[in-house]
């Protein structure tokens, strides 16, 4: 909401998680699904009705930090109308613009450390894979910000492509469905997928996979609204 805090600040003593099992600090997570699936609207929807005010996300207790978004796979115009789609406002959400600043990956974390956040939220995240795009240069990848993290109390959700793909070609697990390489399961905490009914291309529904290194998955239904945000149940 215009002129409203982006966030509560984290209290002393407060639990070594962002969301109560399922998402630690100082890791490095994913978020991944197909192009147009809502991943970016799920995420920022669930970041500003529930977890900036300390509710409890997808049942589970949440605890909010300050935080910041990274846009680096478009412009800022380009997200001001994502939001705007969603009835929401750029007004009061901390954003370090990576695709008009042309900022590399050092750039993003100076971006970070700058704006004081605990939380990153990176898009492209995939696009920072020096090539060739091999289980050893996405391991680097996730070193590196998994550095980052330890040492500057930093927690990062990079949000990624998984492929279209027909039922018979998916992975029964769905840490394996981030496109490219597997060490992206391997080497990432808890990794988030939203996906499209893969019977029906243009139906509204979602479901939601939360699949934590240290936790139970969870699974969980919910659909396009029509204000377009999607929230699942």
């Amino acid at each position: 909401m215009p002129g409203e805090s982006p966030f509560l600040v984290d209290k002393p003593n407060s639990p070594k998680y962002l969301i109560e099992t399922i998402l630690p600090k100082r890791e490095v997570h994913l978020l991944g699904g197909p192009s147009g699936a809502g991943k970016t609207r799920w995420l920022l929807t669930t970041l500003l009705m529930h977890w900036r005010h300390g509710l409890p996300v997808l049942g589970y207790k949440s605890y909010p930090v300050p935080w910041v978004y990274i846009a680096a796979d478009r412009t800022l115009d380009s997200v001001g109308r994502t939001m705007a789609g969603m009835g929401l406002s750029l007004s009061g959400i901390p954003i370090v613009p990576a695709w008009d600043d042309k900022l590399g990956l050092n750039g993003i974390f100076d971006g970070i450390e700058q704006s004081d956040a605990s939380l990153a939220i990176i898009e492209s995240f995939g696009s920072f894979v020096e090539p060739p795009y091999n289980s050893n240069n996405v391991k680097s990848l996730l070193q590196t910000c998994s550095r980052c993290c330890q040492k500057g109390n930093l927690t990062i959700i990079g949000v990624v492509e998984s492929p279209k793909m027909k039922p018979y070609e998916r992975y029964e697990n769905p840490r394996q469905r981030i496109s490219g390489a597997a060490a992206w399961g391997h080497f990432s905490e808890t990794i988030f997928l939203v996906e499209p009914d893969p019977k029906d291309p243009e139906s509204l529904n979602r479901t939601l996979w939360v699949c934590p290194r240290n936790a139970p998955m969870i699974k969980k239904t919910g659909s396009f609204s029509t204000a377009g945000t999607i929230e699942f149940a």
